[in-house]
C-alpha cells in the first residue's frame, strides 16, 4: 500500500493500481527509446503487473502500532513481503515468462540489502527462476534485458511519483523519493544522467525535463481517502472498505526551458 498521512485522513492508493498507473505511462515512452519492438507487450506486461502480489493484501490494509499509522510498501515486514513478492511473481510467469524475469529482478534488487535469511532464500530463488525461464524464452539477451529492467524502473518511479505526493505540491515539500528528480538509469542516451527534472506546474499538470513520452496525455491516479476518526472507531479494514474510490486526473507535458 501507499499512503499518504494528513492531519486527519490517510489516502491510500493501492500497489497494483500504482502498477496500472505504471503501464499507462509507458505506453506513452518514445518508439525510439523502446529496445526492440518484438518484446513490448512482454515489458508492459511487466510494468503493469510488478506490484500484483500486493492486490489481496492491500484489499485490507494493516496496522502498524510501531507508527501508528497504517503500514506501507516501505515499513511492510519482511517475512509477509517474501510471500507476497513470489505470489505475485507466480501469477505474471502464468501470463508471460519474460515478464516474470523482469518482475522477478525487480523484486530481487529489494532484497539485496537485507541479511534475514528469508531474503537469502527469496534471493536463491528468483535467481534459480530466471535461470529457468531464460532458457525458455527465444531471444533473450542480457543486454536487452537491462534495457527493458530500465524500463520497467522508469515506469515505477514516474508513477510512484504521481502516488506519493499530492496533487500540486511545491518542489520542497515532494517526498524524499523524488525531489531531487526521477532517477534516470544511464542506459539511454538521450535522458540525462542522474536524474531527470520532474515538478508540478499546478494541482493536475506534471512537468517533465528532458521529455522522454511521445506527446502531451492524461493519466488517472485512483485512490481512497479514509478519515482517521473513522480508523478510531471502525477499526481499519472496515473503515477503508466502507471509503470511496475517488480520481485525480493528471495532464503529462514537457517543460518549457
Amino acid at each position: 500500500m501507499i499512503v499518504r498521512e494528513h492531519e486527519k485522513s490517510f489516502n491510500f492508493v493501492q500497489q497494483h493500481h500504482h502498477g496500472h498507473l505504471a503501464e499507462e505511462l509507458m505506453k506513452h515512452w518514445k518508439k525510439d527509446m523502446f529496445p526492440s519492438d518484438q518484446w513490448r507487450h512482454s515489458v508492459l506486461i511487466a510494468i503493469k503487473n510488478h506490484d500484483i502480489g500486493w492486490a489481496p493484501f492491500d484489499e485490507q490494509p494493516f496496522w502498524n502500532d510501531a507508527t501508528s499509522a497504517p503500514f506501507q510498501f516501505t515499513d511492510f515486514p519482511l517475512l509477509p513481503k517474501t510471500v507476497l513478492y513470489r505470489q505475485g511473481i507466480d501469477e505474471v510467469e502464468k501470463i508471460d515468462h519474460y515478464a516474470a524475469m523482469l518482475c522477478s529482478f525487480h523484486y530481487e534488487q529489494f532484497m539485496q540489502n537485507s541479511n534475514e535469511k528469508a531474503a537469502h532464500l527469496f534471493i536463491e530463488g528468483e535467481q534459480n527462476r530466471r535461470e529457468r525461464l531464460s532458457r525458455e524464452v527465444e531471444g533473450y539477451t542480457k543486454e536487452l534485458f537491462e534495457k527493458h529492467f530500465a524500463l520497467l524502473q522508469l515506469g515505477d518511479n514516474f508513477s510512484l511519483y504521481c502516488c506519493v505526493n499530492d496533487s500540486g505540491v511545491d518542489k520542497a515539500n515532494e517526498h524524499a523519493f523524488f525531489r531531487n528528480g526521477i532517477p534516470s538509469p544511464g542506459i539511454f542516451h538521450s535522458l540525462p544522467i542522474g536524474r531527470i527534472g520532474i515538478y508540478f506546474a499546478d494541482q493536475h499538470t506534471i512537468k517533465v525535463e528532458d521529455y522522454p513520452f511521445c506527446c502531451s496525455f492524461d493519466v488517472e491516479v485512483k485512490q481512497k481517502n479514509v478519515l482517521k476518526q473513522d480508523i478510531k472507531d471502525k477499526g481499519l479494514q472496515v473503515a477503508y472498505a466502507e471509503a470511496d474510490y475517488e480520481v485525480i486526473t493528471y495532464h503529462f507535458s514537457p517543460a518549457t526551458k
